[in-house]
């Protein structure tokens, strides 16, 4: 009976050793050809998120922040970037956007920014709001790929609302 109760624990010991080792060498493996990075001391920092959605010759940056304002940067592990660079704000409002690039800042006619609804038809108007409540969809850009030419990172700036 002893040996049982110590043979059963050793299997343990082992599948919990090498499900530790296995979870952990996915953890630390970054498959992503891009990385985001936002600054340490941002106020808000854990209500913000980017979300990289990567295909064959695209990818997607899909950023939420409940707070509404803030900063981060797109990094390219790569040499190029892919062929098309989308930025997508699920914000309610996007009354303020910085795109830079090479330490150049994006004009806000090269931004083309775009409303759209959450299948991705187009929206008039301003604001992703009827009333008080929040209409389904968000704020997206295609970023030139002229400006992306020899470009390891972009610094983004969001804003939703001014506040007065």
């Amino acid at each position: 009976m002893l040996i049982r109760i110590v043979r059963s624990l050793e299997f343990c010991v082992y599948g919990l050793l090498i499900f530790v080792f296995f979870s952990h060498a996915s953890d630390s493996e970054d498959v992503s050809g891009f990385e985001v990075k936002f600054p340490k001391d941002a106020a808000h920092a854990k209500t913000r998120g980017i979300k990289i959605i990567e295909k064959t010759d695209s990818v997607v940056f899909e950023v939420r922040d409940q707070f509404g304002i803030g900063k981060g940067s797109l990094i390219s592990k790569n040499k190029k970037w892919p062929d098309k660079v989308f930025l997508r704000f699920y914000l309610s409002g996007l009354e303020g956007l910085t795109a830079k690039i090479k330490g150049k800042i994006l004009a806000e006619e090269e931004l083309k920014i775009r409303m759209l609804d959450s299948k991705g038809n187009s929206l008039k108007g301003r604001y992703l709001l009827k009333g008080s409540k929040k209409i389904p969809g968000y704020f997206e850009v295609e970023l030139p790929q002229s400006k992306l030419m020899d470009a390891r990172q972009i610094e983004l700036r969001w804003i939703d609302f001014y506040r007065g």
